[in-house]
């Protein structure tokens, strides 16, 4: 048996985290319709590319984040969806006119992704951030920069970099509709 002032503890641990996911918007159902959108506004941004350039080489030395997108509670998901988001949002900001990218669509994308972020603030508490979370997802995009810089912005870089920023959106994008469901499926009916 807990003493009394344990089970006020817990209580309060499990209040709080009850008030904090109504407040968060990110999981709410309606929110589907942005991850739509998000890789929507994302798949315009590149124009169809008219290259003769043969791409053989894709680097491998990329970290592995699978484990970044296979968590199952809110936090930690909404922390790692809002990081891919905001490490998207930097890296296109400083290279979408290199890149090529429509302006109409950048800026359409950069707006969602700054919308969805902004849902996702009241998701995740002060004392939930995760620095290695955030390191191993910020190593990825420091390789990508890394990858610009060494090879003179050719346009199987370019190639490539869409591909894994698309594969980690969906990534993402899927990660917050699994923890919409989970909450749905959890609700009191």
């Amino acid at each position: 048996m807990l003493p009394m002032g344990q089970w006020s503890v817990l209580l309060l641990l499990s209040l709080t985290s009850i008030v904090h996911s109504q407040s968060c918007k990110w999981l709410h159902p309606k929110q589907e319709y942005l991850n739509t959108q998000i890789l929507k506004a994302f798949n315009e941004m590149m124009p169809l590319k008219e290259t003769e350039e043969i791409c053989e080489e894709h680097p491998t030395d990329l970290p592995n984040t699978e484990s970044t997108y296979s968590v199952s509670q809110v936090e930690a998901g909404a922390l790692a969806v809002r990081e891919v988001l905001n490490e998207t949002m930097r890296f296109y900001m400083k290279h979408h006119e290199s890149m090529g990218c429509k302006q109409q669509a950048w800026e359409r994308f950069q707006q969602l992704l700054y919308y969805q972020i902004h849902q996702l603030e009241a998701c995740v508490s002060q004392t939930e951030e995760n620095d290695l979370l955030k390191e191993s997802i910020s190593e990825e995009f420091n390789l990508l920069e890394t990858m610009v810089l060494e090879k003179d912005n050719s346009a199987c870089v370019w190639d490539f970099i869409h591909l894994e920023t698309r594969r980690n959106l969906q990534q993402v994008l899927q990660l917050s509709s699994r923890l919409r469901r989970q909450r749905l499926l959890q609700r009191p009916q």
